[in-house]
C-alpha cells in the first residue's frame, strides 16, 4: 500500500532486524507476531506476488525468510544464496533454497527455532534491541552477518568466508575468541 511517496506494511523498508514470511494468506506471520518479541524483530508478512519486493526493503538483507508456499517466487532465492539469511519452513522447502534451509510439519516447531534464533546467546553475545549484536562490555555490533552466526549458531552457512567479513571486523579487537572460520571438510562457516 502507498501513501503519497510513503510506502507502508510488508514493502516498507526497514533497518531492523527483519524476517519475511511468504504465505498466500497471512496466517503464518500472525502466528509468529503472536510468538516473536517485537522490540527484537519486525515479522513482515508478503504475498508470493510482493516476495521480491518485501525481501529487497529490508537493509541490508532479511535476517530470516520463513514461508509456506509450495513455489518459491521468482528472484527471492537470491538473497538466502548471497548472504547469510536464515531459512526455516513451514511443509516441504520449494526448490531454491539454500541447503542451511530448515524444514518442520508444525508451526510450533517453526515458532519455537524462530524464538531460539532470536534469543541465541554464543560467546556472551546475544542478538541486542532492534538490530545488531550485543558483544561482552555492552558494546554494539550492526553487522548483519554476525547476527546471522550468532542466531543460528552452532549451524553452518553454505557461503564463501567473504560474505563474513563485517562480522569478523565486528570481532576484532573484542574479547570474544570465537570468529567466523570455514570449516576445512564441509567448506561451510560458522563461529568457532
Amino acid at each position: 500500500m502507498h501513501a503519497g511517496n510513503v510506502t507502508l506494511g510488508a514493502l516498507a523498508p526497514e533497518r531492523d532486524r527483519t524476517l519475511v514470511v511468504l504465505s498466500r494468506d497471512g496466517e503464518l506471520a500472525v502466528g509468529l507476531r503472536e510468538r516473536l518479541e517485537r522490540a527484537r524483530v519486525v515479522v513482515k508478512d508478503a504475498r508470493p506476488d510482493e516476495a521480491l519486493t518485501a525481501v529487497g526493503s529490508c537493509w541490508p538483507w532479511p535476517w530470516m525468510l520463513v514461508g509456506d508456499v509450495a513455489d518459491l517466487p521468482p528472484g527471492v532465492e537470491a538473497a538466502p544464496a548471497r548472504h547469510p539469511v536464515l531459512v526455516l519452513w513451514l511443509g516441504t522447502a520449494p526448490c531454491g533454497l539454500p541447503v542451511h534451509a530448515r524444514s518442520f510439519s508444525r508451526f510450533s516447531e517453526l515458532a519455537d527455532a524462530a524464538s531460539r534464533a532470536l534469543a541465541a546467546e554464543v560467546g556472551g553475545m546475544r542478538l541486542a534491541t532492534g538490530a545488531g549484536v550485543e558483544l561482552p562490555g555492552g558494546r554494539l555490533a550492526r553487522s548483519a552477518s554476525l547476527q546471522a552466526l550468532v542466531s543460528a549458531h552452532p549451524a553452518r552457512f553454505n557461503l564463501p568466508l567473504v560474505t563474513f567479513t563485517s562480522a569478523a571486523r565486528a570481532l576484532s579487537g573484542s574479547a570474544v575468541r570465537l570468529r567466523p572460520r570455514r570449516d576445512p571438510v564441509t567448506g561451510w562457516v560458522s563461529l568457532q
